[in-house]
């Protein structure tokens, strides 16, 4: 089912400008009333040009003042390699360097997320640092179905501005429809 939803979603956004996984994060964290900065670049090399850093994803919630920081891969790295550059070049921001981002909007707390890994279940340290959680990339498929499940596209479909979540929304409807009771 997830291979699926997956090759619809690959077919469907190849002319996006950013990676499936990063358009994903930014629709879910958007749809859940997230203000939301795709690509974001920061601290730019000056005269040589071009930024040192590319952030994936930031999610900012006004009501609580909270920021959301998302790097995702579907790299073929080893975990080690791939823990290695999101440490040096991902995960290096200050505080203060995330709020000049957000419009010098005042941050209360900073959470970071890390999504890699096609895999359910993984052997390896997913323990990065204290302030980093890593979440493999079919759960967070699970948590974004789970939270879809609840809706349904006759009721209360995604809107049109979130194309990939109202793609998994009908593609869920779908399995329900032609699985048998």
């Amino acid at each position: 089912y997830y291979q699926l939803v997956i090759y619809i979603i690959f077919r469907f956004i190849r002319n996006y400008k950013m990676n499936f996984l990063e358009s994903l994060v930014a629709e879910w964290y958007e749809y859940r009333e997230y203000f939301v900065r795709s690509n974001v670049r920061t601290r730019e090399r000056g005269k040589k040009g071009g930024y040192d850093v590319e952030l994936d994803v930031l999610a900012f919630s006004p009501k609580d003042q909270s920021l959301v920081h998302i790097e995702t891969s579907s790299d073929a790295n080893s975990w080690r390699e791939r823990k290695e550059r999101f440490l040096k070049k991902k995960f290096i921001l200050t505080h203060d360097e995330y709020e000049d981002l957000v419009f010098k909007s005042k941050i209360k707390t900073i959470k970071k997320i890390a999504i890699v890994g096609w895999n359910y279940k993984t052997k390896s340290d997913l323990n990065w640092r204290d302030d980093i959680e890593v979440k493999l990339i079919p759960n967070l498929l699970e948590e974004i179905t789970a939270k879809l499940k609840k809706t349904s596209p006759s009721k209360h479909v995604v809107p049109e501005n979130y194309p990939l979540l109202r793609t998994i929304q009908i593609m869920i409807e779908f399995q329900k429809r032609s699985t048998p009771v």
